[in-house]
Order: structure tokens, then sequence, then C-alpha cells
């Protein structure tokens, strides 16, 4: 029975023009209006401020309260032998819109929120109004053949539709996976990136297989072609591919690691996280650089925290010579030790460097546990340190200074030398 036959039958019967059905739409209008008095409110008040089935069903729980009424009421009346397609109708549709809503709230992305919500609603008005099986048929009839596979324009829409579905729900497992394995407490932070990665390869991989399973492609035929396209691709993406194969060489040799503390062509700071193409590298100003991984593995790059967290710092620090060496090295120690991140064991060291024109070169040497708190700021809380010790026992820290003596010339001012004068 077609759209218009149905319609037409529910509308207008063979013994005429019937009540039966305006009473049903009064029923849902009342019931319509209950549900909105109770929950509208309470509804309004609610904000979603992110994705999540329960903030869904509270938001919608007046339409969701109509819908149970309708289906109980289509339910109750069918029991006593009434007809009732319109409650059936609305009963349908209110069902579908539920499951359509409940799911693509689990969808932290508005774009495929409405993307599956909108093929949703579609096929659920056409399985509603009996035009799906026209509808497949159609799309079935637009195909073209390329050798020896035909590809419709359904076989198409199925794939999109089954390979988007097959993705959210694969990248959802992976997801839940990759909770679960950053709690292994045995697990490396690069071994871990790694097995995240190849669970996302794999489960993207599977997505197209089913995709392209579900468009009718027979995929034994794609060998030579997806061979020829791999080559196009593999000289069209060559950065691309080798900084992919750079990610997965970094993440084996454990080179370096989230977390690490490193230093390349300038740039310094915590590695934030690795992802298939580059890795973040976050600065002291909060400012975050995203370095190709071909540049890890090319370039020379500073890794503070690759063995251990240790590092030694040097401090040049000059002395007048109107002061005892002996006692400015005692003083500088003391400063450093009085720093709260300078480790005391090893302990801070300080010799002398030698003599320069203008003051006695020494320098200061430190070690530090936490580099990824920064390294110029504990220098900078030793140097004040240190100015403030040599302020209180009244040394100096001189500065370059050059004397200039002015010999006084024979020739008197204003004459004009000769070729005999000195």
């Amino acid at each position: 029975m077609t759209f218009l036959e149905y319609w037409s039958v529910l509308l207008m019967p063979e013994d005429g023009f019937q009540a039966r059905d305006l009473w049903q739409l009064a029923v849902i209008g009342i019931l319509l209006a209950v549900s909105s008095k109770v929950f509208r409110k309470r509804a309004n008040s609610i904000v979603i401020t992110r994705y999540s089935p329960i903030l869904w069903i509270r938001k919608n729980l007046c339409f969701l309260a109509l819908w149970v009424a309708i289906t109980v009421s289509a339910t109750g009346f069918s029991l006593l032998g009434m007809e009732t397609p319109i409650f059936r109708f609305f009963a349908y549709l209110g069902g579908a819109w539920m499951i359509i809503g409940l799911l693509t709230s689990l969808i932290g992305d508005r774009f495929w929120t409405r993307s599956i919500a909108s093929v949703g609603y579609l096929i659920s008005g056409l399985f509603s109004l009996t035009l799906m099986d026209d509808s497949i048929r159609l799309l079935e009839d637009l195909s073209f053949t390329i050798g020896t596979i035909t590809i419709s324009a359904w076989g198409v829409l199925s794939g999109v539709i089954a390979f988007a579905l097959t993705l959210w729900f694969s990248l959802a497992i992976a997801r839940i996976i990759e909770t679960q394995i950053q709690r292994v407490p045995g697990l490396s932070p690069s071994l871990k990136v790694l097995i995240t990665k190849i669970i996302r390869i794999v489960f993207i991989i599977v997505a197209s297989v089913v995709a392209m399973s579900s468009m009718g492609v027979d995929l034994s035929a794609l060998t030579v072609l997806g061979g020829a396209i791999g080559l196009g691709v593999g000289f069209g993406l060559q950065k691309v591919v080798s900084n992919f194969v750079s990610g997965i060489l970094l993440l084996i040799d454990n080179s370096v690691k989230p977390g690490d503390v490193i230093e390349i062509d300038g740039t310094y700071g915590w590695i934030n996280n690795l992802r298939a193409r580059y890795a973040s590298v976050i600065t002291r100003d909060g400012t975050e650089h995203l370095i190709p991984n071909e540049d890890l593995i090319t370039q020379r790059v500073i890794n503070w925290s690759f063995t251990n967290n240790l590092v030694r710092m040097k401090v040049p620090i000059g002395v007048s010579y109107e002061a005892d060496p002996h006692q400015c090295i005692q003083l500088v120690v003391a400063a450093a030790q009085s720093v709260e991140r300078v480790l005391n064991d090893p302990a801070p060291v300080c010799h002398v460097l030698g003599f320069g024109d203008s003051a006695v070169d020494l320098e200061l040497r430190f070690w530090i546990s936490d580099p990824a708190n920064g390294v110029s700021n504990v220098k900078s809380a030793v140097l004040l340190n240190v100015w403030d010790t040599f302020k209180e026992n009244n040394i100096e820290i001189p500065y370059p200074q050059r004397d200039l003596h002015i010999r006084s010339s024979e020739v008197a001012i204003g004459a004009t030398p000769t070729a005999d004068s000195d």
C-alpha cells in the first residue's frame, strides 16, 4: 500500500468519514498539554553543557512522558480491539526519536551529532510512510560499473553510513581500551602511546573494510588498484609517511616520550603528547610547538630527562680582587644550598676558573632534579641569593673597567705638523 492509499483509507474509510481519528488527535493533544504542564518548567531550567544521555533524558522528559503515554494508550486500545493508527504512527516516530536522541547524546562532536540525527530521522520517516522499499529500489537503479565492480547510489549511501557507524563505534571502543591501558602501571608512556596508535589504526582499517563490504565491493579485485594507489600516495605524501614512521620509531626506541623535557633548535619544553605526525612540546611560557617527528629523528635533541631527571647547572660569578676568594667560595655554596630546588646530594661546588681583567672568575655548579619546572628560574634564584649574600658581607661584584691614559703631544694645538716632526 502506498503512502497516499494508506492515508486515504485512514482518513476516508469505505463507510464514510469517522470521528475515530479525530479523538486520537485530541487525546494526543491532551497528553501533550499535561506532560508540558508537569515537566516543561523543570526541563527549561536544565542547561546542557556537555553530551550525556542522562542530561538528554532530563532535558526531554516532557516528550519522553508523552511518548510513553501514547505507546501505552496504543497498546491498551489494541488489546480492547480498537484500531488506533494515529497512536501507532506517533508511537513509532517517538520511539525512533528517542533512540536517535540517546545515540547522538553519546557523541561529543556537534557535526557528527547533527549528521547522524538527520540521517536517522530521514530513514525513520521513510519507514513510517512505507516509502523505504521504493527509495531503496530507486537508489539501486542509480549505478555504474567499473570493470567487474558495480557501484550503486544505495551501496555508496549504505557504505558511508556503515563506515560512520563502525568508525564511531570502533573509536569509542578504542577510547575505552586506551583508558584502561593508561592505568596499567607496568607500561612505559611511549609503549602506551604505541599500543593506542596500533589499536586506532586497526579499528580504522576494520571500519573501512566493513564500509566497502556494505557497498558490495569485491575486496580481492582491489588488490592491484590498492597497490597502485598506495604507491602514488607514498610519493605524494612522502613527508607525512616519513613523520608517521619516525613517530613509530620514536615510540619503539623510547628516545623521547610524553613528559620528557627536551630542547631542540632553541625550543625548550616538555612533551605533552606524541601524535602520528608531530610531537606537541609546551614551553615555559605556555606556547605549544608542533614539532614534526622527523625532526626529532634527524636533528640534535637534548633530552634533559632521558636517563634520569638530574641536571647540573653552571653559573659564572665574578668577585673583586679585593675580596678573599676562599670566603667567596664558601658564601656562594651556602647561597646555592639555601635555594629549595638545589640538591644537597650531589652538593653544590664552586671553583676558581681564572683571573680576568676585572674580576676573579668563579663558577658555581649545582644539581636539580626537576628540569620540567624550568632551569632559568632556579638559576635566577641562586644568583639573587649570591647577590644578597655578597651585599651582607661587603663583597664587591666588579664590572669591566678600562683606564685610558692620554699622552700630551709636543706639537702645538692648531699647528700643522711637518715631515721632520716626530
